[in-house]
């Protein structure tokens, strides 16, 4: 099927959605009042030191001293055996099997660029994110793999 400028009907679809993507991700995250309202609090003084411009694989002991979306303290343990992460606040541990985490999404903080700013989606749509500021950008790729699946197709 055809549309009247002579292409497939489904293209311009597929270029709005190019589009959309491309403005929104062209905006920075950290842009976005949730988030800034986190990061004015500044690096929590027992944040995880950072290398910039390594890639390290993720540490044995969890990753800690980061906040949540509150401006909470949260902690991220890999249980690779139990194929789980866990993500631990003051008030409780949340034990999300891998399988069940359907995208993770980072980037740098400005004025920061050694440390990240990471979401966690839970569930279909972008409400679901969970996400961890202050992340040390050298567990960034190793916590995508081990979240997602080192193979990646998108």
């Amino acid at each position: 099927m055809f549309d009247s400028l002579g292409g497939d009907v489904g293209d311009g679809v597929v270029e709005l959605i190019r589009i959309s993507r491309d403005t929104v991700s062209s905006r920075p995250l950290a842009s976005n009042v949730q988030h800034r309202k986190v990061l004015d609090k500044g690096k929590p003084e027992d944040v995880m030191p950072s290398v910039k411009g390594a890639q390290e694989r993720l540490p044995t002991v969890p990753l800690s001293g980061m906040y949540n979306k509150s401006g909470g303290k949260v902690r991220l343990t890999f249980k690779l055996e139990q194929d789980q992460l866990w993500i631990g606040t003051k008030e409780r541990t949340e034990k999300l099997p891998m399988g069940s985490i359907k995208n993770v999404v980072s980037e740098p903080i400005e004025g920061h660029e050694d440390y990240h700013m990471m979401a966690f989606q839970l569930g279909p749509t972008e409400a679901s994110y969970y996400w961890v500021y202050w992340v040390p950008t050298q567990y960034v790729d190793a916590i995508k793999d081990t979240v997602l699946g080192k193979w990646q197709y998108f």
